[in-house]
């Protein structure tokens, strides 16, 4: 039996994915890139087929015709008293005699009190006698929304229809243009993501929207179920792409902004005796983005030759990574962008490295010269050479800290590096993997 779609992502990523509403959006994410590139014989596969029958709803006005309109060319009829509901001007109207639907439908040009204006013989109808008593009844054509749908083709009553661009559903209507729908050669259109089909469906007649609907994929199924078994690896490839993406970015995010240093002892007031001047203890100076040290700048530089001035912004490297895979879909930026973070990171401990040794190599002479200082205060006075002597404790503990914290940030920087080296090599091999089942889905190409 099948594993869920997250224990098999978490397989190829190595660690545990406990997101389960982000994997649920990235599976489905990856559903439709599944659907939108599979060729046309594998749509046909997994397609299915709504029926759409007896295209008409109907809601009552309220109200019944007043008197009977005889003469077909009438272009008014007066209801009865009462509120009018639903009716507005545009509206399809259609009337019934005890339950019995009756055949013309008429439009709505005009309403003024209880008379009400009209176009007759509307949606292919022909006008008739419209009789005192009757219910009218506002006419909604039912649809079919595709907002969440890959449509292959739609038919009517076994007949194939055809694309019409929504700003010409009204010459479908007239049998004198050219657009006009009939039984035999009908026509569909899309407005506001519904389709409509022209004649409109009734009584025995069917109409037919065949495609492939985008599900959602939950991060716990064990299977798609209305797709092809081909799809499933390209969909759990491409969320676990995703997620190597994510995870990146939540590693570096968990960083050390740098090291924190402690402030400097300060050098104690000694008596008269001369001793001569103790000069300036050295301080430690992070190195930091945007040029601190020359050894930084110049890889930096290198790294990102002909950037924006924001191209020591480091979390918008990982913004950017993210766009390129997914918006973009662009593999190769996305690479060369981690690349640069790759080598940003290493220029950044190396430079971290030798503000270190500058350090290390000032406080090794300073301390000598305090020594020196010392020895000559022992000479003159005992008091001096315990505070000189107290002072170089502190100046050792001191160094001794930030060696310390130097360390615990230089193997933080490790891990991380260690983890981006792995999840570049893990996203390469998923991208090939991913290319392929795409590949599978296209089918041969001509």
């Amino acid at each position: 039996m099948y594993i869920d779609f997250q224990n098999r992502i978490q397989d190829l990523v190595g660690s545990a994915v406990t997101d389960t509403s982000a994997l649920t959006e990235w599976l489905s994410e990856e559903a439709i890139n599944a659907i939108n590139i599979m060729s046309p014989e594998m749509l046909i596969s997994a397609s299915s087929t709504h029926r759409l029958t007896d295209a008409e709803q109907f809601n009552d006005v309220g109200r019944n015709v007043n008197a009977t309109v005889s003469d077909t060319s009438a272009v008014s009829f007066v209801l009865t008293a009462g509120s009018i509901a639903y009716m507005k001007v545009g509206s399809i109207l259609a009337f019934k005699a005890s339950d019995v639907l009756q055949a013309e439908r008429v439009k709505v040009t005009s309403i003024s009190g209880s008379t009400i204006g009209i176009e007759r013989g509307i949606n292919d109808t022909s006008a008739s006698a419209i009789t005192g008593g009757w219910d009218v009844f506002v006419v909604h054509q039912k649809t079919f929304n595709t907002r969440k749908f890959k449509l292959l083709e739609v038919n009517r009553d076994g007949y194939s229809a055809r694309l019409l661009r929504s700003g010409l559903s009204k010459q479908a209507h007239d049998n004198n243009s050219i657009h006009y729908a009939t039984s035999k050669s009908p026509v569909y259109y899309v407005k506001s993501g519904n389709i409509y089909i022209l004649p409109l469906v009734l009584g025995h007649e069917q109409g037919e929207i065949i495609g492939v609907t985008y599900p959602t994929v939950k991060y716990n199924m064990k299977s798609t179920t209305d797709l092809p078994s081909e799809a499933e690896d390209f969909i759990v490839i491409g969320a676990a792409r995703k997620y190597l993406i994510r995870h990146m970015y939540e590693e570096f995010a968990q960083l050390p902004a740098g090291i924190d240093t402690t402030s400097i002892p300060s050098a104690p007031n000694l008596s008269s005796n001369s001793i001569g001047s103790l000069g300036t203890a050295p301080v430690y100076t992070a190195p930091k983005v945007g040029g601190a040290t020359e050894e930084l700048t110049t890889t930096i530089d290198a790294a990102t030759a002909g950037e924006a001035t924001d191209k020591y912004d480091f979390s918008r490297w990982f913004d950017l990574v993210a766009d390129y895979i997914e918006d973009e879909e662009d593999i190769e930026l996305a690479q060369a962008q981690i690349q640069k973070i790759s080598t940003y990171i290493s220029a950044y401990s190396q430079a971290m490295q030798n503000q270190m040794n500058v350090f290390n190599d000032a406080n090794t002479e300073y301390q000598a010269e305090v020594q020196k200082a010392v020895e000559n205060a022992r000479l003159s006075s005992q008091d001096d050479v315990q505070a000189l002597q107290k002072y170089q404790a502190e100046l050792q503990s001191y160094s001794n800290q930030l060696n310390n914290k130097n360390q615990i940030f230089s193997s933080a920087l490790q891990r991380a590096t260690t983890k981006y080296n792995w999840f570049i090599a893990q996203y390469d091999k998923l991208t090939l993997m991913y290319n392929e089942k795409a590949q599978i889905l296209r089918g041969p190409q001509a």
